[in-house]
């Protein structure tokens, strides 16, 4: 499960951010958790790319609302602490970058800022 405290923080850096915690989700089943986001308009912030990627594959092929999934893997993140700090400043340059996703699977790369030269590196070619 995802700090809550990234929720936190993407709403003091502007964004509309819940955590299960929030919406009283805690230890609901995924697809639950899928049918409140697409109720709310949200997107899914999981590291479950497991039953999510099967999830948003199975309500595509069947013509079912979904919403953007973005997929976070725990070990691309600094060891030691710290995870809602890095992991609301990864989603919020994401946002950044994609301001309209599109609805299936996203997987942020790097750290905020090597996002960032990436972009302008690519630019500049």
């Amino acid at each position: 499960m995802l700090p809550r405290a990234a929720a936190q923080l993407l709403n003091e850096r502007g964004h509309d951010a819940v955590s299960v915690h929030d919406v009283g989700l805690t230890g609901a089943s995924d697809p639950d958790v899928f049918d409140l986001a697409v109720v709310d308009h949200r997107l899914v912030v999981t590291e479950n790319f497991a039953d999510y990627s099967l999830l948003l594959t199975q309500r595509l092929a069947n013509d079912q609302a979904c919403v953007p999934v973005v997929f976070i893997h725990k070990p691309d993140f600094p060891k030691g602490g710290g995870l809602a700090v890095h992991l609301a400043g990864r989603l919020d340059a994401w946002a950044a970058a994609n301001p309209d996703p599109y609805v299936g699977p996203h997987w942020p790369q790097g750290r905020p800022s090597e996002t960032r030269r990436r972009g302008a590196s690519q630019r500049e070619s």
